[in-house]
């Protein structure tokens, strides 16, 4: 008898441990931003075209688990609307991949957001401003400027006193097939680097320090540089440098200011620009800068003006190329995570760049922009909101 209630017992606390880790179910994400603006360009010549935008509106879905020890585990998928110019079709997968992580470590590994900026600068859309604020693909043609942001990646982050991250990576940049050639099937590893930054914890941006986060990092293209078998000296290096400073800290009229410079070593036989492979591989220097005002009016976002500015030059060019542009921006929000927005752009080109670009372009943007970051069964904290996958026009 005492064995019979021995099994039972058995058997009914292993039931109550199954019922128990049955019920530790994940928890669910759902981020959206839709971005939507009507665009007027005016090229140097004085045509203009007009066309009603709603290219980087995407969807995000996301599931957070927790392990059986110190760790968490995320999978995302996402979709994007591409640029109506590109051929990528009307969508693609822009994030889907696996993340593993705790207080110190982050695994990730799948397709996401390359390495190829260190900081988000206050424009519309984050290719706005492309050439100054990302390191560029040199695989690309240059059809698509999703090339140069997405791709497959494996990376590595240690956080050391919650404020300091070292970041390992190895990419493959999107490659454009060369005729004859019609697909490409090699996705080995094109891309390696590691970034060092010093950034304010989420929770401590409250605080408003003069240094809100400074950070470098190196980007590595593994190329087939012609006429060298060395891979030290095929391998396309860029640098980046970049900061985010609160000059005015106050909690209803803040003012702070961005800067980053991308530094690309270039290979030295780049003499002349005839595409958009010698515009990655010709040495080069682009700054770009912004300063912002927010207004807050009871502790949310009401009214945030931008003025960015930025410059590059190519200095080993027979003629010397030289590129500027000036974005200015007003976003109004009208109600919850509903903002209505206003940004002009002003470019201009000289040298070789005006064969690729023409001589200057002028843009004029109207639009509306509604983000949604909702979670179901919550359990974590926001270090990994899905939004932060995505551009942050209010960083």
């Amino acid at each position: 008898m005492n064995s019979i209630k021995k099994i039972f017992l058995i058997v009914l606390a292993a039931g109550m441990l199954q019922s128990a880790f049955g019920q530790v179910s994940p928890e669910i994400q759902l981020g959206a931003r839709g971005v939507m603006s009507f665009n007027t360009d005016i090229t140097g010549n004085q045509k203009t075209t007009s066309v009603n935008d709603f290219s980087d509106t995407g969807l995000l879905l996301g599931f957070r688990q927790k392990m059986y020890n110190r760790f968490r585990g995320q999978l995302v998928i996402g979709l994007q609307f591409p640029d109506a110019d590109s051929d990528l079709g009307q969508v693609f997968f822009h994030q889907t991949f696996l993340l593993l992580e705790d207080q110190k470590n982050v695994l990730k590994m799948g397709r996401s957001r390359v390495r190829s900026a260190l900081i988000e600068f206050p424009t519309l859309r984050d290719d706005d401003a492309l050439a100054f604020t990302d390191v560029l693909n040199p695989f690309s043609s240059g059809e698509n400027t999703e090339d140069n942001q997405y791709g497959n990646v494996i990376e590595l982050a240690h956080i050391f006193a919650q404020r300091y991250w070292l970041t390992v990576h190895g990419e493959h940049f999107t490659r454009t097939p060369v005729p004859p050639a019609t697909s490409e099937t090699d996705f080995s590893l094109n891309a390696l680097g590691f970034s060092f930054v010093y950034m304010v914890p989420e929770t401590q941006i409250w605080n408003r320090p003069f240094i809100q986060q400074l950070g470098i990092g190196f980007n590595n293209f593994l190329t087939d540089r012609q006429g060298y078998s060395n891979q030290f000296d095929q391998t396309l290096k860029n640098i980046l440098v970049s900061g985010v400073f609160n000059l005015k800290p106050d909690p209803i009229y803040f003012v702070d200011a961005r800067f980053q410079v991308v530094y690309n070593l270039g290979f030295k036989e780049i003499k002349t620009i005839g595409n958009f492979y010698d515009l990655t591989r010709a040495r080069a220097a682009a700054h770009f800068f912004s300063l912002r005002f927010l207004y807050r009016k009871l502790e949310r976002p009401t009214l945030q003006l931008a003025l960015s500015g930025g410059f590059k030059v190519f200095p080993d060019l027979t003629q010397k190329a030289r590129q500027w542009q000036v974005i200015f921006n007003a976003f109004y929000r009208l109600g919850e995570n509903f903002d209505l927005a206003f940004q002009v752009q002003q470019a201009q080109f000289t040298g070789d760049l005006k064969t690729l670009y023409g001589k200057s372009e002028t843009r004029f943007q109207v639009g509306l922009v509604y983000s949604i970051d909702q979670r179901w069964n919550k359990q974590f904290d926001d270090r990994n909101s899905l939004l932060n996958l995505e551009h942050g026009y209010i960083p």
